[in-house]
């Protein structure tokens, strides 16, 4: 009797801690796909429209400062950096001269910048901006908060970069100095994609 009853509790032990190392198994499983996908239920599609890296940029498209509609489409195969900015932001007017020279630098190896301005007083101030800071890159009027609403931000300047096949690569928010040795390698690297 006494036997049975030992094989009994060696069997029970060891059939416990075989469901255990099944659920601990199953757990790591779960928490793996879940850290990959942020949701066990759901698997990534990056062929959505995200302002998030690695999906698709969210297409829009506004009017220039010359009254012509232009938008992400119309660059499309280039790398395009969209700055969203104001006249009145103090470090909006700071960055401009950079991506300047940024978009000199590889305007000729498939690089635009967009400026989209999030002024609501009309394009004068704008063009008087751009005039005075003699800006060659294109620039976008947001008036009605169109890109705006397709790319929320709680900051201002904030800008992101897209890669030549329309994926975001990259979203600063704040002013950045984009005249720096690593973020011409960086636009270097995209453009060599």
């Amino acid at each position: 009797m006494k036997l049975t009853a030992l094989k009994r509790k060696s069997f029970i032990r060891l059939k416990d801690g075989l469901l255990g190392l099944l659920i601990l198994v199953a757990l790591i499983l779960l928490a793996i796909r879940f850290q990959k996908t942020g949701n066990p239920q759901q698997e990534i599609n990056l062929n959505q429209f995200k302002p998030e890296a690695g999906y698709l940029a969210p297409r829009f498209t506004l009017r220039n400062l010359k009254g012509n509609l232009e938008g992400l489409d119309d660059h499309a195969g280039k790398v395009i950096v969209v700055n969203f900015w104001a006249t009145w932001c103090a470090p909006c007017v700071e960055e401009m001269p950079s991506f300047e020279t940024l978009y000199r630098r590889f305007r000729s190896q498939g690089l635009t910048v967009l400026a989209v301005s999030l002024d609501k007083e009309g394009s004068s101030k704008v063009q008087e901006f751009v005039d005075k800071h003699k800006l060659s890159f294109p620039v976008l009027l947001d008036s009605e908060g169109v890109a705006e609403k397709l790319y929320p931000s709680f900051t201002i300047p904030f800008t992101y970069v897209i890669d030549k096949q329309g994926r975001v690569a990259a979203r600063v928010d704040g002013a950045k100095d984009w005249q720096s040795p690593e973020t011409f390698k960086a636009v270097e690297y995209l453009l060599t994609q």
